[in-house]
């Protein structure tokens, strides 16, 4: 499952994948691969500061400490999001589940859809042990992670993972908030080392072109955005003596203007062109 993705294709993308399922699922030591909804009114509290501003008090005047007031706190917090309807039970159902901790009915689709386990209508079959590797495998691949592995981008890999690197309002995990997978960032120059002595190559001694254009579209995009506009700026300028003959032209901007803002726009699109650069120098970095 792992080479149907590309996961194993450099080692890059396996330190990558490792680590974040390492953090996501305790190194798939969390009890059943599923969230625990254990909150206590304090925890809640701590996790979701923006909703419950007075604190534990404010959890448990609204959820009440009745057995399964977590239920109702998840149907609500999570209704109307990732997919869950609002009204249902979709918050509490749809909850972190698998090695990546897959989350909310519109992951659950997506998971089934990629590998064909009934998550929608049995979501406990997203925790089955057994179909782990396609149910990780499917993850990454859904997240376009492999991407974020050859920029050497982890961060960006985390925040695509669980939504960002500050608490948990955007996923639904159990992991003592992001602060484990930050600390971890640190170790990633420690990691690559080791991973670059590992057996075994990847399949191409180069990146392939698809492989690079990947990694590098949202600087392309931007490279073709701020040449444009250069182009457009140029030209507007060198008709600028042009625009003045006309008796029913408005009114064109100071020449002084004019050049100004050309010179801005040829700056963005010549740092555009150093950032694709850079991004493409390091997916050759990482293909190892």
């Amino acid at each position: 499952m792992l080479t149907r993705v590309g996961v194993n294709a450099t080692r890059t993308r396996l330190s990558y994948f490792f680590a974040n399922l390492e953090h996501e699922c305790a190194g798939f030591a969390l009890k059943g691969l599923t969230e625990s909804l254990a909150y206590t009114p304090e925890r809640m509290a701590e996790v979701w500061p923006n909703r419950f501003p007075g604190g534990a008090a404010a959890v448990r005047a609204r959820f009440g400490t009745a057995p399964g007031w977590q239920l109702k706190a998840f149907d609500e917090i999570y209704g109307g999001r990732m997919g869950n309807r609002p009204g249902t039970h979709d918050g509490s159902t749809y909850i972190g589940r698998g090695g990546p901790q897959w989350t909310g009915r519109d992951g659950y689709r997506e998971c089934e859809a990629r590998t064909g386990v009934p998550a929608v209508n049995s979501p406990e079959a997203v925790s089955q042990l057994e179909r782990q590797p396609e149910i990780c495998a499917a993850f990454w691949d859904w997240k376009g992670l492999n991407a974020k592995a050859d920029a050497g981008d982890f961060k960006g890999c985390v925040r695509l993972w669980n939504g960002g690197s500050n608490g948990l309002a955007d996923r639904l995990h159990l992991m003592a908030g992001n602060d484990p997978i930050i600390a971890r960032m640190a170790s990633v120059d420690r990691i690559l080392p080791v991973a670059k002595g590992m057996p075994g190559n990847p399949p191409t001694a180069k990146p392939p072109q698809d492989v690079v254009d990947a990694a590098t579209a949202k600087e392309r995009r931007l490279r073709t955005v701020a040449t444009g506009a250069a182009g457009t700026t140029v030209a507007a300028s060198a008709g600028h003596e042009g625009a003045r003959q006309g008796t029913d032209a408005p009114t064109p901007l100071p020449p002084a203007a004019v050049a100004a803002v050309a010179g801005l726009t040829i700056a963005l699109a010549i740092a555009a062109t150093i950032l694709l650069a850079r991004k493409r120098a390091a997916v050759i970095a990482n293909w190892f």
